[in-house]
């Protein structure tokens, strides 16, 4: 017994308390390299919107943009939960199924006051359907890399999941800072194409988590 007792004294003489915020605090300075690099990739790869100064007074512009953030934070909130032991982000599909669902019903509304079918089909396929998801990508793989070094700093015990949640935290926030340099306002146009973008990153950061994440 005495042997036993020595041992976990030995163990726990030089432990330290961990700040409560710790684990958020170690995602921000992880995220701030990231989100930056993915910055300069639109800033000076493909540029802001040239009508970036009269866009801002357009509500679809705002809410395109809200709509990745709202996911982004969603993401980066059950990427907490997972970096734990046993981690489970629970609420977080009911969350990012009413962001969806409140978008799809915007889009809805604007496909409604389309006054002609050429305008529909502008409003859905915009003039960058075809390179939109693949820019998010893109720009979702710095913050990728950032939230799976976050997450090999912490404990993750579902590696798929962890990676899954990665990979759609990194693909909202690439695609929020993508709205920015995007000229597409059609609220149908996002509610396909950003996802679409968003779902690559998220398969990706899921297949990538399954061997990178593993003990």
């Amino acid at each position: 017994m005495t042997k036993t007792n020595e041992l976990i004294e030995d163990l726990v003489r030089d432990l330290r308390p961990v700040r409560r915020h710790a684990l958020a605090g170690l995602l921000a300075r992880a995220l701030v390299p990231g989100m930056a690099l993915s910055a300069c990739l639109i800033l000076f790869g493909h540029g802001l919107r040239p009508d970036l100064g009269a866009a801002v007074f357009v509500p679809a512009f705002w809410v395109k943009s809200a709509y990745p953030l709202l996911l982004g934070l969603i993401g980066l909130g059950a990427l907490l939960a997972v970096a734990r032991p046993g981690g489970r982000p629970l609420g977080s599909v009911l969350k990012v199924t009413i962001v969806y669902a409140l978008l799809a019903a915007l889009a809805l509304l604007q496909m409604r006051d389309a006054s002609s079918s050429e305008e529909s089909h502008r409003l859905v396929m915009g003039i960058s359907a075809w390179f939109c998801p693949l820019i998010i990508l893109a720009t979702g793989i710095p913050p990728m890399a950032a939230t799976f070094w976050f997450l090999r700093k912490g404990a993750p015990t579902a590696p798929i999941l962890a990676g899954t949640v990665a990979g759609f935290s990194a693909g909202a926030l690439g695609a929020w800072i993508y709205s920015w340099g995007c000229i597409e306002n059609g609220l149908p146009f996002v509610a396909l194409w950003y996802s679409l973008g968003i779902v690559l990153c998220t398969a990706l950061g899921g297949l990538m988590g399954r061997f990178w994440l593993r003990w």
